[in-house]
């Protein structure tokens, strides 16, 4: 009998589900549905459990030919327990034991943070996955996964992996940061403090910035053709990337760094910058690990919420 995992990629706005064939790993069919605007206690694991339904009907699949299902969640979780989720208004709920109401304990369910979850997908995407890794999504803000022997780091409470909240810098006069404090990671190269020091710069140097109307791809077109502010703009955030991996490197050694998230559009002209950068900063043999491009895109999570499913099966 085949077998089949599902990953499921849970977010304030959507759900994302992707059927992947057990073995290889083969993406079968994926569906994504508006997240319920209530009652996310119930309502989101009703809409999951019908959502699977639906598909393996589709797919002429029976529910016993699913070994695993894979959450990735948008906050800390361990052990299936979420303390709070501001998205989904989750407070002190245990995941796994809402889902037992829908799923027979015949089928493994995983549960992780939905940046870990990512990490894990991009990884093992690659055409030899690494034991050690560490992935950086950069976007509205910045996220994270560390991957240690080959398993996610989840932490003692599941905040491992907040990279965006490393302290890197002082500044009294910066705002504070959406975790409470000042001088996160966050605060220089997520997308809204990139749009301000992009601003902040164009006051008094000229540029070819569309200032009224900016954006985080116009800002390194620009940069790309040459323009002094767009320029500044990208090396900092290049400088700071490469600043906290110097950091990670010599605390947890990592074979690679992954880089993912809209900012790295920008491509490979992104890591070259972060990875010149990175010289500066590197210590012993830390030098070495390469920084690479993120595979998956917007698939990253039901990708990885799958990966973990199989890994626990």
């Amino acid at each position: 009998m085949q077998k089949f995992v599902y990953g499921i990629d849970v977010g304030g706005t959507n759900l994302k589900f992707g059927l992947f064939e057990f073995n290889k790993m083969h993406l079968i069919d994926q569906i994504e549905i508006k997240t319920p605007m209530t009652n996310h206690e119930v309502s989101i694991f009703e809409s999951i459990f019908n959502t699977i339904k639906l598909v393996n009907e589709r797919n002429s699949i029976s529910i016993d030919q699913i070994h695993g299902i894979g959450l990735a969640v948008p906050c800390p979780v361990k052990n299936g327990f979420v303390k709070l989720c501001p998205n989904l208004s989750w407070r002190e709920m245990d995941i796994l034991a809402s889902m037992r109401r829908y799923f027979s304990k015949e089928i493994q369910i995983v549960v992780s943070n939905d940046a870990n979850v990512a990490a894990f997908g991009e990884n093992m995407v690659l055409e030899k996955p690494f034991m050690n890794a560490i992935f950086y999504t950069l976007g509205t803000g910045v996220g994270g996964g560390v991957i240690i022997d080959g398993k996610i780091l989840e932490g003692g409470t599941g905040l491992g992996g907040e990279i965006g909240h490393m302290h890197m810098f002082d500044d009294e006069s910066t705002d504070q940061c959406g975790c409470g404090s000042k001088g996160c990671l966050e605060q220089v190269c997520g997308t809204s403090a990139v749009l301000s020091y992009a601003k902040k710069l164009s006051i008094t140097s000229s540029t070819s910035l569309n200032i009224n109307n900016l954006s985080i791809k116009n800002i390194f077109d620009e940069a790309k053709a040459g323009d002094d502010v767009a320029i500044k703009v990208v090396n900092r955030i290049a400088d700071y990337i490469a600043k906290s991996a110097s950091i990670l490197a010599v605390i947890l050694d990592p074979e690679v760094f992954i880089i993912g998230g809209g900012v790295s559009k920008a491509g490979q002209y992104l890591i070259d910058l972060i990875q010149n950068h990175y010289k500066k900063y590197a210590r012993f043999t830390t030098g070495n690990i390469p920084f690479i491009l993120a595979r998956t895109g917007n698939n990253a999570g039901i990708i990885g919420a799958a990966y973990i499913a199989k890994q626990k099966n």
